[in-house]
């Protein structure tokens, strides 16, 4: 019995886990979310499981036949998250985060608590925190438009018309909800900024915009 209570603490911390990473991209509305996430973490620790204890023995198996399958697999679910639109590739990150919860789920799988919460632990900090860096990396290629507005799809559709009616070369749209509410960080170049200045009392006049802001 003892031995099935650690196989299902290993699957609850690769749940946990998962969970932690899918949730920071959730929050910014990845394709990929707190599901995708938790789903991959906890299958990748018990697919390892299974690879040891189910498929080694006396008769030659080789344990780690099926955990080596995982990476390729999660290969092919990321390669779906990526998208080329114009000389831009977007979904790269979703991809590699995918992948690395994959190994995650594989390091509790096989009982190294240690490293895989490490390796947790190194994930969260790069998908929080490293982008602050890139973002001070770029700031003088690029500005943000920053947006508070009520969690409405309407008002997304309205302000993304804005933008196209307009003409901004947008690079990229994140939103963050909270509840009722919603945070939207447009990146445009630099050369866009008296552009999206002048549309900024249209945005104000748009109802359920609280606040504009460029950064």
């Amino acid at each position: 019995m003892l031995p099935y209570i650690e196989r299902i603490i290993q699957l609850a911390a690769a749940l946990a886990a998962g969970s932690l990473i899918g949730v920071t991209r959730e929050r910014i509305q990845k394709p990929a979310g707190l599901r995708t996430h938790s789903l991959i973490c906890i299958g990748a620790a018990f697919i390892t499981q299974l690879s040891i204890h189910a498929f080694s023995g006396p008769d030659g198996g080789d344990p780690g036949r099926v955990a080596a399958q995982i990476v390729s697999g999660i290969g092919f679910l990321g390669a779906g998250t990526i998208l080329k639109k114009g000389f831009s590739v977007k979904g790269l990150t979703t991809a590699a985060t995918l992948w690395v919860t994959a190994a995650v789920g594989m390091g509790f799988g096989s009982s190294e608590y240690f490293l895989a919460g490490s390796l947790t632990a190194f994930v969260l900090l790069i998908v929080l925190f490293l982008k602050r860096i890139d973002f001070l990396q770029a700031k003088s290629r690029e500005k943000q438009l920053i947006i508070e507005a009520r969690n409405d799809l309407e008002i997304l559709s309205n302000i993304s018309q804005q933008l196209k009616d307009k003409k901004i070369a947008v690079q990229s749209i994140e939103i963050e909800t909270d509840l009722d509410e919603a945070t939207i960080y447009v990146d445009f170049p630099v050369s866009q900024l008296k552009n999206v200045q002048s549309i900024l009392a249209d945005f104000l006049k748009l109802p359920g915009i609280h606040s504009v802001d460029i950064v």
